[in-house]
């Protein structure tokens, strides 16, 4: 992959262009990058309401009615619903892995395959969630292991 960044007054607005033979995973993974640079979501935390970016987030999780929203070192919680919030991550990296969790597959370290074809996902912070069986095949599908 060749990377050309060209810098100047002249440009009024950034732009970025991709250049290939064919639309393959490679290229498909630098786009949802891209698009995920902009992409926020309204959180709470206390008293007070963060515009967190997307790239952040672990995971999301519905617990009791409530919806809350892990990053590396925080807990945060959404007024939004799980399937709201699956919704506006469509078309980033973002997975429904079972009826109360989204993960944000940019963040998985390793899988595991468990019990009754469940899969146990660790993430870049060691913490692990368990893929439920009905999501088990399109998360390897997403990754490219199918």
């Amino acid at each position: 992959m060749k990377i050309e960044i060209d810098i100047d007054d002249k440009y009024q607005d950034t732009e970025v262009v991709i250049r290939a033979k064919k639309l393959d995973g490679d290229v498909e993974r630098l786009i949802a990058m891209m698009r995920m640079v902009n992409m926020q979501i309204g959180v709470k935390q206390g008293d007070e309401t963060f515009l967190l970016d997307a790239e952040k987030i672990l995971y999301i999780e519905a617990v009791d009615r409530k919806t809350f929203v892990y990053t590396q070192d925080e807990t945060y919680e959404s007024d939004l619903k799980l399937y709201e919030i699956e919704h506006e991550l469509l078309e980033h990296d973002f997975l429904r892995i079972s009826k109360q969790t989204i993960v944000n597959i940019r963040m998985i370290k390793s899988l595991r395959s468990d019990i009754n074809r469940k899969i146990r996902v660790t993430l870049k912070n060691g913490e692990q969630i368990i893929v439920s069986r009905m999501y088990s095949d399109e998360l390897r599908r997403k990754l490219g292991l199918l």
